[in-house]
C-alpha cells in the first residue's frame, strides 16, 4: 500500500490495523499515535487513533474534518472501521465525501463470518441471530453505488468518473476481498475504509506479492501479565476463565465503581499483591448497572485509575493486556501514553505494542479470540514453593 497513513476510530482498531499493515506491507516500524499529531512525518508509517467510536455524529464530523485538514493532497488514506460497523460510521463517510473524493468501503472479515451479501452486511452473534445491516439504509442520504461480487471489475470506471460517492461491494470470502482490492487504483484520489483484512488485501496488492513471506515467528509468552478488561464480551471473560483454570494462582481483582482515592488504592493494593506472588493478575471493571449492559464512564475511569496506581513504580517486566478498544484508550490516556511502536504480533487479532520505557502492551477487540488467547500470551505461572518441612529439634543436639 503506497499510503503512509491509516486512521482508526478506536485503539484496538488502530492496533489491529497497525499489526496488519506491518505484516502485509513489510513495514519494520509502524507507530500508533493517540489523537492527531501536531506534525506529520510523511515518510513514517503511522496509524492515528481518532477515538471516535463512542462520540456523537456531530462530534465525529468535526474531528474527521479537522484531521482531513492536516493531510497533504497526495495522501493515500485508509480509515480502519469496526467490522460490525459500530460507531458513527455514516458521519465518518459523509465527511470524507465532502472532501470531493470517492470512498471505497468493505467491512468484511470473512474469517470471523462477517460478510456482505446482496447489499447486507452481517455479523454472527454467539447464541443469537446475526446482526444484519442493509448498507443502503446504513448510509442513507449519501451518494452510493453497491457492487455484486461479479461486478468488482466495474470499480475502476466508477472511481474514474471523479464523483464523490461511496462504493461498497459484496464480499463473502478472502478471495472476494483480494479481488476487490486488486480493482482499487494505486493513485491517491480515493479514500479507502473498512476492516483490517481489507487493509491487508490492499497492502499486499500494492506491495508484497507473497503475504506469507512477511510473517514473523510467534512471540514468546510473557512471564507476568496484568490483563485489564472493560468489556462485557463473553469471549473475553471465557479467556480469563481458561487462564485461571490453568494457573489457579491468577489473581482476580474488580475495580471500584467510582474513582474514589481510597477505593482505588485498595484495589490497586490487591493487584500489587498479585505481582508480589509472581502471579498473573486480571483487573475487571465494576459490573455494569445500566439496562444496556455497558460500563459507566465512572467505572471506566476507576478501572484506568486502579491500573495506573497499581503500576506506579512497577517496571516493564509486567506487561499489559488491554481487551476492548475503549478500555485500551482509557487506560493509556490515564498512563499519559500517546506514542506507541508496533512489534511483530503474537497472533491473530492481537497487536503487540511497546512504550518508550520498554513496557509491552497487548491489545485486541473484546469480541475477538478463542478460549486460548490469554493462555498463549501468558507463560504458565511458576508452581508455588513447597512448604518447608518442620525441622527436628534433635538435629541440633551434639
Amino acid at each position: 500500500m503506497t499510503a503512509s497513513l491509516v486512521w482508526a476510530d478506536d485503539l484496538t482498531g488502530a492496533a489491529e490495523a497497525a499489526n496488519t499493515w506491518q505484516v502485509s506491507a513489510s513495514h519494520e516500524h509502524v507507530r500508533i499515535l493517540l489523537g492527531t499529531p501536531e506534525r506529520i512525518d510523511p515518510g513514517a508509517a503511522q496509524v492515528w487513533d481518532l477515538d471516535l467510536r463512542h462520540t456523537s455524529e456531530a462530534d465525529a464530523q468535526k474531528a474527521v474534518m479537522a484531521a482531513l485538514r492536516r493531510l497533504e493532497p497526495d495522501t493515500r488514506l485508509y480509515f480502519k472501521l469496526d467490522s460490525q460497523l459500530r460507531g458513527p460510521v455514516r458521519a465518518y463517510i459523509g465527511t470524507l465525501l465532502q472532501s470531493g473524493r470517492p470512498v471505497v468501503l468493505s467491512a468484511a472479515n470473512p474469517a470471523l463470518g462477517r460478510i456482505t451479501t446482496d447489499g447486507v452486511h452481517q455479523a454472527p452473534r454467539p447464541g443469537g441471530p446475526p446482526v444484519l445491516l442493509p448498507l443502503r439504509s446504513t448510509f442513507a442520504g449519501l451518494p452510493h453505488h453497491h457492487l455484486a461480487a461479479t461486478e468488482h471489475d466495474r470499480l475502476p470506471a466508477l472511481l474514474a468518473a471523479g464523483t464523490p460517492a461511496l462504493v461498497t461491494a459484496d464480499v463473502t470470502s478472502a478471495a472476494d476481498l483480494d479481488q476487490l482490492a486488486q480493482q482499487v487504483p494505486l493513485a491517491p484520489r480515493t479514500y479507502l475504509a473498512g476492516s483490517a483484512p481489507f487493509l491487508g488485501a490492499l497492502a499486499t496488492t500494492a506491495g508484497s506479492d507473497d503475504r506469507s513471506s512477511c510473517r514473523w515467528p510467534p512471540a514468546t509468552p510473557l512471564p507476568r501479565l496484568l490483563a485489564v478488561l472493560g468489556t462485557t464480551e463473553p469471549a473475553a471473560h471465557g479467556q480469563v476463565r481458561a487462564l485461571r483454570d490453568r494457573d489457579p494462582s491468577t489473581t482476580l481483582v474488580t475495580a471500584p465503581a467510582t474513582a474514589a482515592p481510597d477505593l482505588v488504592s485498595a484495589a490497586a493494593g490487591q493487584v500489587r499483591a498479585g505481582f508480589a506472588r509472581s502471579a498473573h493478575v486480571v483487573l475487571s471493571a465494576a459490573p455494569p448497572t445500566s439496562s444496556a449492559g455497558h460500563h459507566s464512564p465512572e467505572a471506566m475511569a476507576a478501572l484506568a485509575a486502579t491500573c495506573a496506581t497499581a503500576l506506579t513504580g512497577v517496571g516493564p517486566e509486567v506487561a499489559l493486556y488491554l481487551s476492548g478498544g475503549h478500555t485500551a484508550r482509557t487506560v493509556l490516556d490515564r498512563l499519559n501514553l500517546t506514542d506507541l511502536r508496533v512489534l511483530p504480533g503474537p497472533g491473530e487479532a492481537v497487536a503487540r505494542l511497546i512504550t518508550g520505557d520498554g513496557r509491552t502492551i497487548l491489545t485486541k477487540p473484546g469480541s475477538y479470540g478463542g478460549p486460548r488467547t490469554l493462555l498463549d500470551l501468558a507463560a504458565p505461572a511458576p508452581a508455588p514453593d513447597p512448604p518447608s518441612p518442620e525441622k527436628d529439634p534433635r538435629s541440633d543436639l551434639p
